[in-house]
């Protein structure tokens, strides 16, 4: 599991994520790892929660697709490509995995945003222009949202909220936080924070290294 939030907008597209992958069976930290992948030559950022075999294996699987020409394309593709994919991953909480696709639409010459889900057997979802953010938290209506500020502070609390949870129910947020922004069909990326957890994070995987 991870953090999202984005702002979907037609004339710009902002994404946020944490990189700390857990155990589901024990919720120890097992890796840091980024959890979106960008195609700059497809002005498309992929982005991925829930069980992270699954996620790789898409991220993996739409670098060998050449003909893809667009997020229009893909989205044509990816519900029959997922269905296949998600029978070689096995887990528990194969339920909770959605991939989003963020992109540069042709055809209707904006940005544009879709979600997977395998709890919708992986059916296409057209997202739309707004912020959306996982897990649900409460966030303060402002006229004042500072980049990436404002999504810093969301993903803070969608930290400590998680850390309240009883254990067995928590998704694990931790790491860094990663920035994306795609904007006049460029993609930039940034480490823009650092969690407090980050350091004790670190020492568990170090300490706890298979040779």
């Amino acid at each position: 599991m991870t953090a999202l939030v984005f702002a979907l907008l037609p004339e710009q597209v902002c994404i946020a994520m944490d990189t700390l992958v857990i155990s589901f069976d024990d919720k120890k930290p097992q890796s840091f790892q980024r959890k979106f992948f960008a195609l700059p030559k497809l002005n498309l950022v992929i982005a991925g929660t829930g069980l992270a075999n699954l996620v790789n294996t898409w991220f993996s699987l739409v670098q060998t697709m050449p003909e893809i020409q667009d997020i229009d394309h893909l989205n044509q593709l990816a519900p029959s490509v997922l269905r296949n994919a998600s029978t070689l991953c096995f887990g528990s909480h194969l339920t909770t995995t959605t991939l989003y696709h963020f992109g540069y639409s042709k055809i209707e010459d904006q940005y544009v945003g879709y979600a997977y889900r395998s709890s919708s057997n992986w059916e296409s979802e057209r997202l739309q222009y707004a912020l959306g953010f996982k897990p649900v938290v409460y966030v303060a209506p402002t006229d004042d949202i500072k980049f990436p500020e404002f999504f810093i502070s969301i993903l803070l609390e969608q930290q400590r909220q998680d850390q309240l949870l009883p254990i067995a129910e928590q998704v694990g947020i931790g790491g860094e936080i990663e920035f994306v922004v795609m904007t006049d069909k460029t993609i930039h990326i940034e480490t823009v924070h650092r969690f407090v957890s980050y350091d004790s994070e670190k020492q568990y995987l170090e300490q706890n290294k298979t040779t």
